[in-house]
């Protein structure tokens, strides 16, 4: 009977040694989640119209191509802006795949929004045919009334390299091959179309709000 009670507290002893003490748990914090910080969010791209419009219109163009200022001479913008007033919001997101000079001139109207001025770079820029040159940027800056120290200081330094990077993969996700490029409430638009095209996306849109 001895014996039992021995062996008993023995194998007590045993699996008490093989426990861990309560206190003595410790339990490594959880690794912090982090949250991916998107470069070229969208609701810091340049855009014209109030953020609760019901209709927006988002163009993927390059400040160096042909049919992006064959479209804005065009005056379709302006058409659209008459038509639906505050109804639409018209969002420029860069995709700069026509010339080589595309993506710095890209960098250089986002140093113009940096100063407020994005619209009437753009308007500069496609009023002259696209010259994206670096005088000519340079020059499309001076005549809007940019700071140029800011402005020279923004460009050299590429500070909005990633940002327009991340926009033109962003165009290429979306199946964009060429520019302009529009999405209308996310319904495609390829290539300078006119008003009317436009025209039958938006107002079955509006008609179904009523």
């Amino acid at each position: 009977m001895k014996r039992r009670v021995v062996v008993g507290l023995l194998i007590i002893g045993v699996l008490s040694a093989c426990a861990p003490a309560s206190d003595s748990i410790t339990t490594a914090p959880p690794e912090p989640v982090s949250t991916p910080i998107d470069p070229a969010p969208l609701d810091a791209a340049p855009s014209l119209g109030p953020a609760t419009a019901p209709i927006t219109i988002i163009e993927y163009a390059d400040f160096g191509c042909p049919s992006c200022w064959f479209w804005y001479k065009q005056g379709v913008l302006d058409e659209l802006r008459a038509r639906y007033g505050d109804q639409i919001r018209f969002v420029w997101r860069d995709f700069p795949v026509i010339t080589l000079l595309s993506p710095k001139a890209a960098e250089a109207g986002q140093c113009a929004h940096e100063q407020g001025k994005f619209w009437e770079f753009h308007d500069a820029a496609y009023t002259h045919d696209g010259a994206i040159e670096a005088t000519d940027l340079k020059a499309y800056a001076a005549e809007v009334g940019l700071n140029m120290a800011q402005f020279e200081d923004c460009v050299t330094s590429r500070r909005f390299r990633d940002r327009v990077n991340a926009q033109q993969h962003e165009g290429f996700e979306r199946k964009l091959r060429g520019a302009p490029g529009f999405f209308v409430n996310g319904q495609p638009i390829i290539g300078p179309q006119g008003l009317q095209v436009f025209a039958d996306i938006i107002d079955p849109i509006l008609a179904s709000k009523q």
